[in-house]
């Protein structure tokens, strides 16, 4: 049983990798009049973000940034155990979100955005909670 769910999970991180980078990594098609710019300064885009929390628009792009690397807090220790401690998760999302900001600077029409790896860190943070909370959940029930 702990096999399959392993091999699940590893499969599903796959797919989701695959989509991930796909997602993230093809040139933008930005609307007329949408400037695309980088930031290196640290909450700035968060700040838009908090301050049009009412547009369709804002919040799609918060909740995709958390969604990005939530698969790999949530399925990652189940397929690699040795990513079952937050503070080895942590890096390993540091990491992925980095050099897929890293590899926008030169994808046209994409930008680099330093608030986008903390959203996405924060995301990979919140799937990891909920592998936790399913854990301690399914240990309680057997």
């Amino acid at each position: 049983m702990v096999a399959r769910m392993r091999l699940l999970a590893a499969l599903l991180l796959v797919v989701w990798a695959v989509g991930g980078l796909l997602l993230t990594l093809e040139p933008a098609h930005p609307l007329p009049g949408q400037v695309v710019t980088d930031n290196s300064i640290p909450l700035v885009t968060i700040r838009i973000y908090l301050d049009n929390l009412g547009s369709p628009f804002w919040i799609g792009q918060l909740l995709g940034n958390l969604a990005l690397l939530l698969p790999l807090g949530l399925l990652g220790p189940i397929a690699v155990p040795a990513l079952r401690r937050w503070w080895l998760v942590l890096p390993l999302a540091v990491a992925v979100s980095a050099g897929i900001e890293l590899a926008q600077l030169w994808i046209p029409d994409r930008s680099a955005d330093v608030d986008d790896v903390i959203v996405n860190v924060a995301g990979a943070m919140l799937g990891f909670a909920a592998y936790r909370v399913i854990r301690l959940v399914a240990r309680a029930v057997t």
